[in-house]
């Protein structure tokens, strides 16, 4: 028998602001470089990394995402939602994939590269940039599509 193993990944969903989107489309590697050094900052230069942050991205209206997704996905089977936890477990692809929303970034942790709530994130708004700072992954959800 063969034992499957499983690598989770967690990706950082973070709405851009058009101008930063257009600037970087691109330049992917430069904006990641960016969203690295906001995430890596010593705590005395918090403040320089959150008005930065400000400056790239747009507050996530929370509310109205977590209500279009179980909306739209709470017949579906395998999509479930327990308080602010969105849950989508696939046995057919082996996925088992969980979404955060929160007004800064959402988060994705997924065993499976071509995640459903990728997929769905991307059809809701076409600026969302994702970031896997441990695998050093990065990109724009619509470019992403081009990829898989």
């Amino acid at each position: 028998m063969i034992k499957m193993v499983i690598i989770m990944r967690e990706f950082f969903i973070f709405e851009l602001k058009d101008e930063f989107k257009n600037l970087y489309i691109d330049k992917p590697s430069i904006l990641y470089n960016i969203f690295e050094q906001i995430y890596t900052l010593k705590k005395e230069d918090l403040n320089y990394g959150y008005s930065l942050f400000r400056q790239l991205t747009k507050k996530i209206d929370k509310d109205k995402t977590d209500r279009y997704l179980f909306v739209k996905y709470h017949q579906s089977i395998p999509y479930s939602k327990k308080k602010e936890m969105h849950y989508y477990n696939n046995t057919a692809h082996d996925e088992i994939s969980t979404l955060i929303v929160k007004r800064a970034y959402m988060l994705v942790r997924t065993n499976y590269y071509d995640c459903f709530f990728l997929d769905v994130l991307n059809s809701v708004n076409n600026t969302y940039f994702a970031v896997d700072f441990k695998n050093q992954d990065y990109f724009f959800l619509e470019s992403r599509k081009l990829l898989v």
